[in-house]
């Protein structure tokens, strides 16, 4: 077991803030140990109490395993009271029934954010009153609207005490902070009513234009208000401050598009669709888009080298200077480092499977299509002969630790500025310092949709929920 003498000093100035406030936001970066944090916070409490006290931890799904893991590692808590709940909503739903009968209700329950929605589960929750409710990645409840946001003020009003976990706590707008607070303190620090919120922090400065949405922007002089009480609740630590990490270093390597490329995006960024010929058909396959949103990712799927018809087909297209770029880099790469490359679509990862085949190189894989998603990375730490993983920023970017690979290249990016924050924290984090420097590669296509969606997620922009204002952006000319 790790004892608190073991962990940093950031750790442990956490730990003994959490002594001295009922409820507290752990604002830390990805890889800097907040479920260390969390699981010592949790030691202390059930030192006073001589008992594990009823908690609940809500967590992304990828990272369930983890906490438990963790929970060994820095704990002496009895495994058979700390409950990994997950599966079919029935199956979960026995699980927590039969955790909190077998304990008597003194017990840990792990599950995920998805968990509180459906109706039997949450009702399970709602009678155990949990003491103490921890939200790993609370950023999920960020929308005072949500369904998941008002399930887990439910739970957070039954319990004592309070815990906000994340890197990110405003991915959109500082606005993202009141429901965050709300679940944690009731009301305390911003109130209970999130519109009375909003009109005393923000202005609407359309209000008064033909704009046919609302843009928000925090009123004059209010910032610094807004932080002092932020942090009169919250802790900050700050990776490039708290640990001796290696040297992150970013390069952009721009790859023109081929001519069929061109031909391809420009149409459908003039007209909303654009013609393939396929080997299933005489005729040239439409490829189409209906609306902003829609485009934005077929323009996306261009540059990286395929269009999907209206029938569903994928058809990739047979100049693709990209995937050349990204073969030519592992092959050069690989000799002496492992990689990790983030996709966003499914024939991203085909794509690069090829590359690794042709270049007899051994691959993982972490995405939605991966069962087995543990053994997978498990393999690429461990195994020296795996040099390539070819990953998804969904599923591979939370809660893993792939500090073996040394360079990490994006070969297509999506909207989202967590995802993107979080998949490069995979090997840049705590046992990254095993290399000299970490380098992250971003291949964007000169004049296109990619400068848009890099210029955005380097402005710390997260662009999927404003996708509408991008409207006249997306007009990029090549």
């Amino acid at each position: 077991m790790v004892e608190e003498k073991d962990l940093w000093e950031h750790q442990k100035r956490c730990i003994h803030a959490a002594t001295e406030q009922k409820d507290l936001a752990l604002f830390l970066d990805a890889g800097v140990g907040k479920t260390a944090i969390a699981i010592n916070i949790l030691r202390n409490h059930f030192r006073i109490s001589k008992t594990v006290k009823s908690t609940l931890i809500l967590a992304p799904i990828v990272v369930l395993k983890q906490w438990k893991d963790e929970f060994a590692k820095f704990s002496n808590i009895p495994q058979h009271q700390i409950f990994v709940c997950y599966g079919t909503g029935a199956k979960r739903t026995d699980q927590i029934r039969d955790a909190i009968a077998s304990t008597l209700g003194d017990c840990i329950i792990i599950t995920n954010y998805e968990t509180i929605l459906m109706a039997p589960a949450i009702l399970e929750l709602l009678n155990w009153r949990p003491e103490i409710f921890i939200l790993d990645e609370s950023h999920r409840c960020k929308s005072p609207t949500s369904k998941r946001s008002r399930k887990a003020m439910m739970i957070a009003d039954r319990a004592k005490h309070k815990y906000l976990l994340t890197g990110t706590p405003m991915t959109n707008s500082p606005m993202d902070i009141y429901s965050q607070y709300r679940i944690m303190d009731g009301g305390e620090t911003f109130g209970d009513n999130f519109y009375v919120f909003r009109s005393i922090w923000f202005d609407n400065i359309m209000a008064n234009t033909r704009a046919t949405f609302p843009k928000f922007v925090m009123k004059p002089g209010k910032v610094e208000e807004m932080n002092r009480l932020i942090y009169k609740k919250a802790m900050r630590a700050v990776k490039s401050e708290c640990l001796d990490l290696p040297p992150l270093i970013k390069t952009k390597i721009e790859v023109p598009l081929s001519q069929e490329q061109k031909r391809l995006y420009n149409e459908m960024r003039m007209h909303f669709i654009t013609y393939v010929d396929s080997d299933h058909s005489d005729q040239p396959q439409a490829v189409i888009a209906s609306q902003a949103m829609v485009k934005a990712l077929r323009m996306q799927q261009i540059v990286t080298g395929f269009v999907k018809t209206e029938e569903g087909e994928t058809i990739r297209v047979k100049d693709n200077p990209r995937i050349q770029a990204l073969k030519e880099l592992l092959e050069d790469l690989c000799i002496g480092h492992k990689v990790i490359v983030w996709n966003t679509f499914k024939e991203n990862y085909a794509q690069v499977r090829d590359v690794c085949k042709e270049l007899k190189l051994e691959y993982t894989e972490l995405h939605g299509d991966i069962t087995d998603k543990q053994g997978q990375v498990e393999s690429f730490r461990n195994d020296p002969k795996v040099r390539v993983m070819i990953a998804h920023p969904q599923a591979g970017g939370i809660g893993v630790n792939l500090v073996e690979a040394s360079y990490m290249i994006y070969y297509s990016k999506g909207f989202n500025l967590e995802q993107d924050i979080q998949s490069e924290a995979r090997n840049f984090r705590a046992g990254s310092e095993r290399h000299d420097k970490i380098t992250r590669i971003d291949l964007v296509s000169p004049g296109t949709i990619d400068e848009l969606v890099n210029e955005a997620l380097e402005n710390k922009q997260n662009i999927i929920e404003n996708i509408m204002s991008l409207r006249n952006q997306l007009d990029l000319d090549i």
